[in-house]
């Protein structure tokens, strides 16, 4: 239960934490503009509770799933690969489904999923250090 509390309340505030950054130092700057304004401004703000529930149900199933995910390798590898494979799932297929049902153009939609896999991969790492021993 410990592993299960740790990889989930650090894991959760890595994944926001690792998407905010790339959100606003690489994502904001080289995607907003081939975006043509089908993303909220600044001044519209964010809806948080939408926002903060999917990244913890996100780092919820992570950490779940984890738990079954039988890839041989060294606890380090073992949650880049876990979390490639969620991020890839999750981000880019999602991103991609999005621009096919929404407004938004599909190749900054397709960057931006590839850029957001990395909260995945970081939040993989987290929880494969903390099932490491197990």
């Amino acid at each position: 239960m410990k592993n299960f509390s740790l990889s989930l309340g650090i894991g959760f505030i890595v994944n926001n934490v690792v998407a905010t950054l790339i959100a606003v130092f690489i994502l904001n700057p080289l995607l907003n503009s081939m975006f043509n304004n089908t993303v909220r401004t600044q001044e519209e703000g964010l809806e948080m509770f939408s926002l903060l529930g999917g990244y913890f149900l996100l780092t919820l199933f992570m950490v779940l799933g984890y738990q079954y995910f039988s890839f041989k390798a060294k606890w380090f590898k073992k949650g880049i690969v876990w979390g490639l494979i969620v991020g890839g799932m999750v981000f880019i297929a999602g991103h991609l489904i999005v621009a096919g049902w929404a407004i938004t153009p599909p190749l900054p939609m397709l960057i931006s999923g590839i850029f957001d896999t990395l909260a995945t991969v970081a939040t993989g790492i987290i929880i494969a250090y903390f099932y490491r021993n197990e």
